[in-house]
């Protein structure tokens, strides 16, 4: 190669490399200021206040507000939970709570799941064991079109069904709990579905006799009914104490 030709490809180099430089630059740039990246601000939300990042829709426009903590007091100053949406700033519905503290992490605190186009929205509350009272909220031009109140039909089975330990053990708690497994989808939505897989305990972790039992359902979210419901009732069994198990 001559060193007429050399010049060229120096330079020709250089210039390469300046425009990956320059590409490398544009796209940290973009990257930093996405959504993910940088943490969002809402003036417009009440100062008492803060927005559930993880109950933010997906298309950015609605979420569920949390009262802000006082962490030096730390009594819950009992304000509700709020389905907001978020710009412009508009209060949507106040979220029933009979279940404990509101604020963000707090056992009884909310939680939700959205459908892929933001128009429906599936909230519950977070409990010591899993999850309780679930509603789904239909929302239509920013505005909560209907709720419906899927838990109570959920409960009518569980109740019918835990009368079993009773009749065994006439002595045992009359109740159960509701507990949630991280290896289960409790909740998905599907088309205008919504496919549910419930589980629950009469007295979780404690020695004696135990109830167990499953439901997996249908709920059509435009009928506002089951469509499906595959209710599993579970053995009874006597659990040993941890002294009997040694």
């Amino acid at each position: 190669m001559n060193a007429k030709n050399r010049r060229l490809a120096k330079r020709i180099a250089g210039f390469v490399s300046a425009l990956l430089a320059c590409n490398l630059t544009i796209s940290a740039q973009e990257e930093s200021a996405s959504p993910a990246a940088e943490k969002k601000s809402y003036p417009e939300v009440p100062k008492e206040y803060e927005v559930g990042e993880s109950t933010i829709s997906p298309d950015g426009r609605f979420a569920i507000l949390y009262e802000v903590r006082d962490e030096d007091s730390n009594v819950d100053p009992g304000l509700p939970n709020l389905l907001v949406r978020l710009k412009p700033y508009a209060e949507l519905e106040e979220i029933e709570n009979n279940q404990g503290i509101t604020w963000k992490g707090g056992r009884g605190a909310p939680d939700a799941k959205w459908n892929a186009n933001s128009t429906f929205v599936a909230i519950w509350h977070v409990m010591k064991w899993g999850h309780e009272d679930l509603a789904v909220y239909e929302i239509e031009n920013d505005k909560v079109k209907r709720v419906q109140k899927i838990w109570p039909e959920i409960v009518k089975y569980f109740d019918r069904d835990g009368e079993r330990l009773l009749k065994k053990y006439q002595k045992e708690f009359d109740g159960y709990t509701f507990v949630s497994d991280s290896r289960v989808k409790e909740l998905e939505f599907k088309d205008h579905k919504l496919l549910l897989d419930i589980f629950a305990q009469d007295k979780p972790n404690l020695p004696g006799p135990h109830w167990t039992a499953e439901l997996r359902g249908v709920w059509n979210l435009v009928t506002g009914k089951f469509d499906k419901v595959d209710f599993r009732p579970g053995k009874i069994e006597v659990w040993p104490s941890l002294d009997q198990e040694q």
